[in-house]
Parts: structure tokens; C-alpha cells; sequence
């Protein structure tokens, strides 16, 4: 089986305590191809901050040069790349900053300090391998036992992102550079990641047009079709794309008066920036499929509130967020998502897989949660998470249904756990109302539930039985 490839730069002998970057970088352009060359020089001061015997093997003598290519320093034929010579022609602190922008939006770095923000908001404690094992869990692979993560966060600390120090505070992040380096809050990269596809492509073409005053949006439309391959949405222009920019402050626009909006014009704004929008849209939308610190910070009287809003996506986005706060009041961990509010439920549910430790045994929950007042929790629907859950390996299915579930479903449960040893719990709109008047009701609820079922006769082999 081949081995899995890190999501991140594996900065083997490649890290600000044993290389100078300003030096290192002059190097690889001065002798941009020249791999003894290079050799020699990335291995004597002042690019090497420490001394070595004259005894390396060849393996350990490009492991540098190798470490720069998979920073994007150099390129397969050990040439200097646009983006080395760029920093090599900086004064030092814009050189730091600008490369760590890099790794964060194009290097998974910026998936590294998300994960880094939701370990800490679920108190646990946060280390080199711990951190990777916890990447890993949700499909982001970093290798344990490695110095990779370590070495991206020492870089991203030489721009403030991280304190220049080893111990317990070494992975704080500050929140503020953060956002000064990407150019992106918490609350921009939640909107970005939750446009659809053909929305994502709308906003790439507008990137590939550049910054503009009065521009027809059906241009930019046609335009997105024809780099894509998109069947883009030939209806109404302002509110399908126009609109969800306007609210993340990227654009202006007017409509003319149109009905279906073919005439509207559009401007970009001052927040709209090329080098934080293309690299995030293009490389780091890929690696933020997990949940977004966003979602740990937000409150569950603001969760609610937004549940009730006349904005569908804002419905959606809190609808995800409510999966993400029952996850921390049960003491789970997040492992992927299985359906995002988007698209495909009109952002009115979303499946969250998670796991963890319960009652010492290590549990696995497929979480439903649904935001359909006016709806109902059928047969069909918990038949189709019953068989999903076959191939999520689910220990436990978790309906929180903010409707009415009929008897079918409830006798279907009832018989589906009486046949295996799959546990269904359905909190119904009565659940749900006691969660928002008490969230931390979760686990007195959950045990009721629970109860419940351990009271159902389960077939199988009786090893009581005489």
C-alpha cells in the first residue's frame, strides 16, 4: 500500500534555528541550478547557523534543497523560482511575512493554525504529534513523529503568527496576525468556504478580470462558463452572485432595473485582494473542509438566532455550527463532514461524523441535525442514515430533528436496533426547544434517550441463557 503523502512541507534540516532565510534565499538564486553549488553553500555560514563534520551523505546533503522545493523555493531542476526571487529582493521583516503568507494560503499552513485554534477551544492540549494525529483524524494527513509541523510553525512565528519560543505557549496563536497576514477573518473565510462551486468560480473569474469599476456581471459570468466548463445559473444574476460578494464587502453593484439582472454592473471594493483571494480560492478551499474556529466561537443564543434567519446560507452555516457545539458538549472530536449545509439540503440539514471516547469505550456518531420546523422526520430519512452508516462505521446515529418524527420512523429505529448493534437516538422538537432554553441538557437528554433503548430486547446469541 503506498504510503500517504504529508499535506504540509516536509522541512526536513529546513527551519529558522538552523538556516538563515535571507542568506538561504540569496543562495538558491545566486546558484539557481547548480546543485553542488547549492550543496556548498547551504550547508556553510552564513546560510547554516550551526556547524557539521565534512561527513554527510548525499541523502542528508539535499535534504535543504529538497525541503525548499516542497516550500515552493525552488523547482524540480533546482532552479530559483518567481516566488524566492520575489522574497530575496524584500527587506527582512516583509521577507518573513510574505512567506509566511505563502505557507498559510498555499501550503496548508493556514489548515495547521485552524486545527491549532479548535484543539485549543476543546481543551486539549496541544504538541507537535498531537497536533498531526489530530489533522490526520479528519482526513488532513501529517506525519507523527516528524519535524514537518514543527518546522511550519517556526516559520509562521518568525511573522508573529506563533511566539519565537519553545513550552506550553509555543502554539498560541495570535488571532491578530492571523488576520493581518491572510487578509482574511474568521468570519471572511466561513463565507468564502461556504459559496458553492459555481459561486467559487464566479469569484475566480472576477480574480482572472482584476480589480474593476462598472463592469457587466454577465460578462464575469460568461467568462466564469467558459474557464470552468460550468453550467452557470442563467437566472437571476444578483441574487445568485452578486449579492453573497456584496455581503462579504468584495463588490458594489447595481442592477439597472432588469429583471433577471443582465445589465447589472459591478465594482470591486478595497477588500477585494488579488494575492489573498486567488491562492485561497485555488489551494487553501481544499484543505479547510473541517470545521472553522468560527464555528467553536460562536455562541449558542447566536447559533439559534441564525437558525431563524430569512437568509438561507446564514441558516446553513448555523445549522453546521450547531453540529459543532453538540459535538463539544458531548466531549467528541470532529472527523469529517458528510453533507454540508449547501447546495444539494437548501441549507436546511447537514451530517457531521464524529468520534471519541464514552463511558471508556471509543464511539463513532453519525449526527443528523435538521432545521425543518415546518417538516417531518420520516421512515425514509432514518433508513437512509441507517444504511450510510454502514460504510461510516458508525457506532451511534444522532437525529436532532427540529420537527415532528412519526411513529414509522421511531418503530423503524426501534426494530433496526432490536436487529443490530447500531444505536439510533431521535431528539425530536421538544428536544430541541429544552436544548435552546438549556444547551448543556445535551447529556441528560442524550441519557433518557439512551435508556430507552437499553431497554429494547436486542436479538442475538442470549451467553446468559442456560
Amino acid at each position: 500500500m503506498p504510503r500517504e503523502s504529508s499535506r504540509i512541507p516536509v522541512g526536513t534540516q529546513f527551519s529558522p534555528n538552523l538556516i538563515s532565510l535571507p542568506h538561504f534565499l540569496s543562495a538558491l538564486v545566486k546558484h539557481s541550478k547548480k546543485i553542488n553549488r547549492l550543496i556548498a553553500a547551504v550547508w556553510a555560514p552564513p546560510v547554516n547557523l550551526r556547524q557539521h563534520s565534512g561527513n554527510l551523505t548525499a541523502r542528508r546533503q539535499r535534504l535543504p534543497l529538497e525541503a525548499a522545493k516542497q516550500y515552493g523555493l525552488l523547482d524540480d531542476a533546482y532552479g530559483a523560482t518567481d516566488l524566492c526571487r520575489q522574497l530575496d529582493g524584500m527587506d527582512e521583516r516583509s521577507m518573513y511575512r510574505s512567506f509566511a503568507r505563502h505557507i498559510l494560503l498555499n501550503l496548508g499552513g493556514l489548515r495547521v493554525v485552524e486545527a491549532v485554534q479548535q484543539m485549543q477551544h476543546e481543551n486539549l492540549t496541544v504538541s507537535s504529534d498531537s497536533l498531526a494525529a489530530y489533522l490526520t483524524e479528519q482526513g488532513f494527513f501529517v506525519a507523527e513523529h516528524n519535524t514537518a509541523v514543527n518546522s511550519l510553525r517556526m516559520w509562521l512565528a518568525k511573522a508573529g503568527l506563533f511566539p519565537e519560543r519553545k513550552g506550553a505557549t509555543a502554539w498560541r496563536v495570535n488571532s491578530e496576525a492571523k488576520e493581518e497576514l491572510t487578509g482574511l477573518g474568521d468570519a471572511d473565510i466561513a463565507a468564502l468556504l461556504g459559496l458553492a462551486e459555481d459561486q467559487r468560480e464566479f469569484l475566480l473569474a472576477l480574480c482572472a478580470h482584476g480589480p474593476c469599476e462598472h463592469v457587466l456581471a454577465s460578462q464575469i459570468r460568461d467568462l466564469a462558463s467558459t474557464r470552468s466548463g460550468l453550467a452557470m445559473s442563467r437566472g437571476s444574476l444578483p441574487k445568485r452572485y452578486l449579492e453573497p460578494l456584496q455581503d462579504m464587502g468584495l463588490i458594489t453593484f447595481s442592477s439597472r432595473g432588469t429583471s433577471g439582472g443582465k445589465a447589472s454592473l459591478l465594482s470591486t471594493t478595497m477588500k477585494f485582494d488579488l494575492e489573498v483571494l486567488e491562492p485561497f480560492l485555488n489551494s487553501s478551499v481544499a484543505s479547510l473542509d473541517g470545521p472553522l474556529a468560527m464555528y467553536y466561537r460562536k455562541s449558542l443564543d447566536e447559533i439559534f438566532a441564525d437558525m431563524e434567519s430569512p437568509l438561507t446560507h446564514v441558516k446553513g452555516t448555523a445549522l453546521e455550527a450547531f453540529a459543532i457545539q453538540i459535538m463539544r458538549l458531548l466531549g467528541l472530536r470532529f472527523v469529517a463532514w458528510r453533507k454540508r449545509a449547501r447546495e444539494e439540503t437548501g441549507q436546511a440539514e447537514v451530517d457531521a461524523l464524529l468520534a471519541g471516547m464514552m463511558g471508556g469505550l471509543h464511539t463513532r456518531w453519525q449526527v443528523q441535525c435538521k432545521n425543518t420546523p415546518s417538516s417531518r422526520l420520516s421512515l425514509e430519512d432514518v433508513a437512509k442514515e441507517v444504511g450510510i452508516a454502514v460504510v461510516t462505521k458508525a457506532s451511534h446515529v444522532l437525529f436532532v430533528a427540529n420537527c415532528r418524527v412519526t411513529q414509522a420512523a421511531m418503530d423503524f429505529a426501534h426494530e433496526v436496533m432490536r436487529n443490530s448493534s447500531l444505536n439510533l437516538i431521535i431528539l425530536d422538537a421538544d428536544d430541541f426547544r429544552q436544548l435552546r432554553d438549556s444547551p448543556a441538557a445535551i447529556g441528560e437528554v442524550i441519557r433518557a434517550k439512551s435508556r430507552a433503548v437499553g431497554g429494547l430486547m436486542r436479538h442475538g446469541v442470549d451467553w446468559h441463557g442456560g
